[in-house]
């Protein structure tokens, strides 16, 4: 055995087994559809999600993602959150066919050029904010949606981001 084999044995042996994380362990992903390749997909472990790839044949395939350390995924939410805010039952109801990301929709906020789009807008609520996404019916056309931010943050406009409660300054007058 060579010193590079010896070392990967000394470091399985000292870590113990690992736990791939496989597209097997993805929960109803697809990746037929536009919305399918846009939407982000359950893991069998919360700490991780599927999203769907593009394959060296050209084709849309499921890859395992990681969640950043310490969150957890919220296929309501279309992001890792913290675990304060994560709901188990999520993925368990999105049945055989999948689910329905349930975006209500922020009034009055436009979304036609690339600048709306890409711009992230205030909400009434300072722990909410609107985002443009695309319509499920007509992807080439953009909706306003409520998307909240994690559990003591609130938006900043400034920023573009949630920031932390004691940081925040109000930035959407």
């Amino acid at each position: 055995m060579n010193l590079l084999g010896f070392i990967v044995v000394l470091i399985a042996v000292v870590t113990g087994p690992t736990s791939a994380q496989t597209v097997q362990d993805c929960i109803n992903v697809a990746c037929r559809t536009y919305d399918d390749v846009n939407t982000l997909w359950c893991h069998a472990d919360p700490a991780h999600f599927c999203q769907c790839r593009p394959s060296v044949g050209g084709t849309w395939v499921p890859q395992v993602m990681p969640c950043a350390p310490g969150t957890l995924y919220s296929f309501r939410r279309q992001t890792c959150v913290h675990p304060t805010m994560y709901d188990d039952r999520e993925c368990d109801e999105l049945g055989p066919e999948g689910g329905e990301l349930e975006l209500a929709v922020c009034e009055e906020v436009p979304c036609v050029t690339y600048a709306e789009v890409s711009t992230l807008v205030c909400h009434e609520d300072r722990t909410r904010f609107c985002q443009c996404r695309p319509l499920k019916i007509d992807p080439t056309v953009w909706v306003p949606v409520v998307m909240p931010c994690a559990e003591s943050t609130s938006f900043s406009f400034r920023h573009q981001t949630c920031t932390r409660d004691e940081l925040w300054l109000n930035s959407c007058l």
